[in-house]
């Protein structure tokens, strides 16, 4: 297996949902503070409940069934899993990112 057929065989079954967490993953890093990010993931929240939408791809994200239990329609579960897809995904990156990167004390030079 090549990386090509590694690539096609992530496209085949995960289709552009790599992409987007290689997208949030960039914006939740170059974040400088929660004030930074929460508008960033709004953004993309509302891009990617659109492609959510567009493609149906709730349904290979819903992996505990919530949509079935609860009786929530196709674009109310879309929406509910882009929403966790994308504020899990950047506040997971956000908070991996500050405790590797430690901010500078206030009175220090560069």
């Amino acid at each position: 297996m090549t990386l090509t057929d590694l690539f096609a065989l992530i496209a085949e079954r995960y289709g552009l949902v790599p992409v987007y967490a290689l997208i949030i993953t960039a914006g939740a890093i170059q974040a400088g503070s929660v004030r930074q990010l929460l508008p960033m993931l709004g953004i993309m929240l509302g891009v990617y409940a659109v492609m959510f939408k567009a493609f149906d791809l709730g349904r290979g994200v819903d992996v505990f069934g919530l949509a079935g239990r609860f009786g929530l329609g196709a674009d109310a579960a879309n929406g509910i899993a882009a929403a966790v897809f994308v504020f899990g995904l950047g506040f997971l990156v956000y908070g991996a990112k500050r405790l590797v990167v430690r901010p500078r004390p206030q009175g220090s030079a560069p």
